[in-house]
């Protein structure tokens, strides 16, 4: 027989009541599970947001602190030194677009499946992305001054939408169609796709790298952004300063919604 003091024993009942409160076991929980896990989730989103608030901010800090630079003067520069440059794009061997057939120094073409259901007696319609292809030829940036070759691999690209359009083949759509009347959902794909044509103008911040290229950031490298975008310097930071704006707010009000819920995590258990 084993016998157990009187003080380990109400130590032990303690100790299991405490646990089975923290579980929010029974009634007597002292934490509502459900709003404890939307406090959880709405605190992870305010920091997601916070973080990308942070990117967008340290991006435009980047290109204001960044003089630009004259295209002749770019292969003088040191190698891993970050730079930019404003001009117009030229090349001598473009792309050509998937969908669009135009010619393009970047393309990224898309190709989403819509998915429509019936559930409850309601429609719900949602796009599920089933390919993403990103393709880059190598490019120069043309100012006054003569040009500087640019590689936009790894580059953060801002491109110009020019094809959007559904486009199922006669078979898809039979079969779609006979899924939709069955209570099924319907299987329509949507093409989309944008690029950077040759001959127009572009901003450029990136990295210098060997034989004067600009392109991306070696590995460790303290600054790793690379931009190319169509839009000018002055609207890239009004559309970023912008987003990091919305994002702020956002962030603000999901870790406001995170307090609350925890709070009724406890006041509701």
């Amino acid at each position: 027989m084993v016998y157990v003091d009187a003080e380990t024993a109400n130590e032990s009942y303690k100790a299991l009541s405490f646990n089975l409160r923290i579980g929010g076991c029974g009634h007597g929980g002292i934490m509502n599970p459900g709003f404890a896990i939307a406090s959880g989730i709405a605190a992870l989103l305010g920091l997601v947001c916070l973080w990308f608030c942070k990117k967008y901010r340290d991006e435009t800090a980047l290109m204001a602190a960044t003089p630009t630079s004259r295209a002749a003067d770019v292969a003088a520069l040191a190698p891993g030194t970050v730079v930019e440059v404003k001009g117009t794009i030229r090349c001598a061997a473009p792309l050509s677009g998937e969908f669009s057939k135009q010619a393009c120094v970047y393309s990224l073409s898309q190709v989403e499946r819509q998915e429509v259901r019936w559930k409850d007696g309601k429609r719900e319609t949602h796009y599920v992305t089933e390919r993403s292809t990103e393709r880059h030829a190598p490019f120069q940036v043309e100012d006054a001054s003569g040009r500087v070759p640019v590689r936009g691999d790894g580059a953060s690209v801002e491109a110009v939408q020019v094809y959007n359009e559904n486009a199922n083949t006669t078979t898809e759509s039979v079969v779609s169609t006979v899924l939709s009347l069955a209570g099924q959902g319907s299987f329509e794909r949507r093409y989309k796709e944008s690029i950077l044509a040759p001959d127009i103008p572009v901003y450029v911040l990136g990295t210098v790298t060997d034989g004067g290229v600009i392109g991306a950031a070696p590995h460790g490298a303290k600054v790793k952004d690379f931009i190319i975008t169509h839009k000018s310097e002055e609207a890239r930071t009004r559309s970023s300063s912008r987003t990091a704006i919305i994002l702020l707010i956002v962030g603000l009000v999901l870790f406001v919604g995170a307090v609350v819920a925890l709070g009724a995590a406890f006041k509701y258990p």
